[in-house]
């Protein structure tokens, strides 16, 4: 009998879900009588969700919540994105893949909904090509 433990450390990153701007929204076409706005990430099997808030001007929820989720394919996952009211969900659930980001450099993701967006921040932990120090850039000294 031999008992084997595999410990994979698998690629990680970072969703930041900033906060949501929908004032345009017509609350009474999408029946929405719960202002507390909140949003859905998942990735795989992984679900995580923001704190219900409502926003200082009605529909501009702020959450400044990260998440950290495994990644088990970082050229191929996709992560999903939900946003509700109450528990009306506004729009379409938006798909996002991971491929072209640069290890631990933020990248800006924003998924259009009626009447507004939802602002993400996104950070791969330990994928992606390295970020490329900018070496000083002297060429204008040439023309002196």
């Amino acid at each position: 009998f031999f008992f084997h433990r595999l410990y994979i450390n698998m690629p990680q990153v970072e969703i930041t879900a900033t906060g949501a701007n929908c004032k345009k929204l017509d609350m009474k076409a999408y029946g929405i009588t719960d202002r507390n706005g909140w949003a859905r990430i998942e990735l795989g099997d992984q679900v995580k969700e923001t704190k219900r808030v409502e926003g200082a001007n009605g529909l501009d929820p702020i959450w400044e919540e990260v998440f950290v989720f495994d990644v088990a394919d970082p050229d191929n996952d996709k992560f999903k994105v939900s946003l509700f009211f109450g528990e009306t969900q506004i729009g379409l659930t938006a798909e996002y893949s991971l491929t072209g980001l640069i290890k631990m450099k933020l990248k800006y993701r924003g998924m259009a909904v009626p009447g507004g967006k939802v602002d993400l921040m996104l950070r791969p932990l330990d994928f992606g090509p390295e970020q490329e120090e900018e070496e000083d850039d002297m060429s204008f000294m040439d023309m002196l």
